[in-house]
């Protein structure tokens, strides 16, 4: 049996269950404030010893392994600390330290020795001091006082690209210009963010800057909510948002004055917003009370509250992809490998009306299937299958809208859309062809972006965006792409997200 961690929320609190080969555990999950995101509490080393004595051997990898599902699926920009004793996980955002210990009183000999090791330190601390200001004078005057200053280097993706009606979108974020760090603790460098708005139409994308002056530690948390039509929203150190028709930014301050009579606190706290039934929706951390504002005029209204979860939402490639769908009424079509056409699809199995696709990486052939009519309204039971041609894709699997919907049916000629990889090992990156029911390839293109390090599919009508970087090139960093491919005709729009 494979070891799980299952996470059910209850608003700002919670469960987790951790199941494993020889017995399974429960404990309590917390959401914090702050630099603490959350906090899971599995039981002491003492509960377990009396309830759970299996866990005892292996509790400090159980209490690991259950700290990293928990990053990986709700607070990937965290860390954990753990307390075994206590069977404590603190998840913290990355790069904020720990509170420091509390100090207890030293005993004089204690004073004595810190005297003596702190006069020493402070004049080895001068000696290099002068050592290090006599350096920069020479180096001043020699190549001048530019040689003092790093300018400010491309920008990178913050977080997830998030689709709208007319864009994909990108939070960028950029190391603003500072001067020389000599303490190497990063105190002179800050952060500017920006929003990138790449158009689906083709036109030119607009990057919109946000702000400057940043601690790069606020922006773990960073996010896109979504659109309402009129105003991209989204969480960058704060509420903000950018105006879609003339891309002018959109503050607290401007929300303020659209609602002089409104507390202003409810502008304040970023997590009790999201995009809900496609208004901004704003509720107070205990559900007590909520509003929603109206796209046009930014005029908030009271609302019932209404908890979202898309605050962790994270949608990873196959829960966009297919293996097979039914066609026609008594028709399935399918992408197969050799071991799943053998054991899962020979004549007299069950088939339903979507399989959801194998992340094997296997070649796989296009099968046609003779289905009988379901008898429990949702499974079909093969009558035939035989495949279309003898062509092989790599890791092939058909496009569609989310997990819950079959393919994305094309027309004039009926069709699918099908992603592989171009070839095996580190080079092969991700192509989208356009079939049609026969299995003839229509048209094909090469994404460019590296097929087993895709990380984003955004479908939608009409295209479909996919996010990831090239293929790995040695000593150098992989290019972040977003790369629009038209259903239609199969033409590609490709941009970089360095900035």
């Amino acid at each position: 049996m494979m070891r799980s961690v299952t996470i059910i929320e209850q608003g700002r609190e919670g469960r987790v269950r951790y199941a494993g080969p020889i017995g399974s555990l429960e404990g309590y999950l917390e959401f914090g404030g702050n630099d603490v995101v959350a906090i899971v509490n599995m039981g002491s080393w003492e509960d377990r010893t009396r309830s759970h004595p299996w866990a005892v051997e292996q509790w400090a990898e159980v209490l690991r392994f259950i700290a990293d599902e928990v990053i990986r699926q709700r607070a990937p920009a965290c860390t954990a600390v753990i307390d075994e004793q206590r069977g404590e996980i603190i998840l913290r955002r990355s790069g904020v330290s720990a509170p420091p210990p509390v100090p207890t009183s030293p005993t004089p000999q204690q004073k004595s020795v810190a005297f003596v090791r702190r006069y020493s330190t402070l004049k080895a601390m001068a000696g290099i001091g002068l050592l290090v200001i006599t350096i920069i004078v020479g180096a001043v005057f020699w190549v001048g006082k530019k040689t003092l200053m790093i300018t400010a280097v491309n920008g990178i993706p913050l977080n997830e690209c998030v689709r709208t009606d007319q864009h994909i979108a990108s939070l960028i974020q950029t190391t603003d210009p500072h001067a020389v760090e000599i303490s190497g603790r990063g105190a002179n460098t800050t952060t500017s963010v920006s929003i990138i708005l790449i158009p689906l139409n083709g036109s030119k994308p607009q990057l919109v800057p946000v702000a400057t002056g940043l601690n790069g530690n606020s922006l773990g948390l960073s996010r896109i909510m979504g659109s309402d039509g009129r105003t991209l929203w989204f969480d960058a150190a704060g509420l903000n948002g950018v105006r879609l028709s003339d891309h002018e930014l959109i503050t607290p301050k401007d929300l303020r004055a659209a609602n002089p009579a409104l507390d202003p606190s409810w502008w304040e706290d970023p997590r009790g917003m999201d995009l809900v039934d496609g208004r901004l929706h704003i509720m107070r951390d205990d559900r007590s009370a909520a509003i929603e504002l109206d796209p046009a005029s930014l005029k908030a209204s009271p609302t019932t509250p209404k908890p979202s979860n898309r605050y962790f939402d994270r949608h990873s490639p196959a829960d966009f992809l297919a293996s097979g769908s039914i066609r026609t009424p008594g028709t399935w079509l399918g992408l197969l490998s050799e071991q799943e056409l053998g054991s899962e699809y020979q004549p007299g199995k069950r088939v339903g009306p979507v399989e959801h696709a194998n992340s094997a990486k296997v070649l796989r052939r296009l099968y046609k299937a003779e289905i009988e009519p379901a008898t429990d309204g949702t499974h079909h039971r093969i009558r035939s299958i035989a495949p279309l041609d003898s062509t092989t894709y790599l890791n092939g699997a058909f496009v569609r809208m989310d997990v819950r919907s079959e393919p994305i049916r094309l027309n004039d000629p009926d069709g699918l859309l099908m992603l592989y990889t171009s070839a095996p090992g580190q080079q092969g990156t991700a192509t989208v062809a356009r079939i049609d029911d026969q299995g003839r390839i229509l048209w094909k293109v090469d994404t460019g972006i590296d097929r087993f390090k895709l990380e984003q599919i955004l479908p939608g009508p009409g295209s479909t965006a996919f996010v990831g970087p090239r293929p790995p090139i040695p000593g150098k960093l992989s290019e972040p792409l977003v790369v629009i491919v038209e259903h239609g005709t199969g033409k590609v729009a490709t941009h970089s997200l360095w900035r």
